[in-house]
């Protein structure tokens, strides 16, 4: 498995990139956010399975490369992100979380505890939802992340415009029925408008507009809609 640990620390990283290394691990050590940011550019091909990243570090800070590294449009990267810190606040691991890490584990630790982390978050991420990525021709779809990739550009769209979106992509070229729409996407919210509807829907065609004529949200009227892919 490879990692990459990211701290400033030179004792606490030499420490445990020995001690992950004498494990099993194939480890690449950074000492600051820009120097790790130049690595995982250079691995692009053969990426890490687990990032270890220290919250406070000099470039760049480890938010700031979480959000960098998870952004499609600059980094993508896929693999687990695992923060170690001393902040211990719940604010502080929701902000964590929020930014894209997996998981997040306060100093001091265990070694057996990192080991036993990066295993449970590298298994998750080996075995992705059967439906967290969609693809047809030049088109993909990341239900992880609510996106929507033509040609590598990046769509971004809100929770409900997105599962909206993915029910019409998914079944492109076929007519779907409101109905069918307002049942899957607000199955607990039977009191939701057709206004409602045709406000997420003019949000959608707004977003996909620039790549006209390749992708196109048709309505046929008085039954549904329709995504023309080509």
């Amino acid at each position: 498995m490879n990692v990459l640990l990211v701290e400033d620390d030179k004792n606490m990283g030499r420490g445990v990139k020995n001690l992950l290394e004498l494990n099993g691990f194939q480890t690449d050590w950074a000492t600051d956010g820009c120097e790790a940011l130049d690595l995982i550019k250079a691995h692009q091909q053969h990426t890490y399975d687990v990032i270890l990243l220290d919250w406070m570090l000099p470039e760049l800070s480890g938010i700031e490369l979480c959000r960098i590294i998870r952004n499609p449009a600059k980094g993508n990267f896929q693999g687990g992100v695992i923060f170690l810190t001393a902040k211990s606040g719940l604010d502080d691991c929701v902000a964590a979380l929020d930014c894209g890490a997996d998981d997040y584990i306060t100093k001091p630790f265990e070694i057996k505890e990192l080991i036993a982390r990066i295993n449970a978050v590298s298994r998750r991420k080996a075995k992705p939802y059967v439906d967290e990525v969609y693809s047809y021709k030049n088109f993909s779809i990341n239900c992880s992340q609510n996106t929507l990739l033509i040609d590598e550009e990046p769509v971004i769209f809100s929770k409900t415009e997105f599962k909206i979106f993915k029910i019409l992509f998914i079944n492109h070229h076929q007519t779907i029925l409101r109905e069918t729409l307002f049942e899957k996407v607000w199955a607990d919210n039977l009191e939701i408008s057709n206004a409602s509807l045709d406000s997420y829907i003019y949000n959608i065609r707004k977003k996909i507009k620039p790549y006209s004529p390749k992708i196109e949200l048709r309505l046929v009227k008085g039954i549904g809609y329709t995504l023309d892919l080509q």
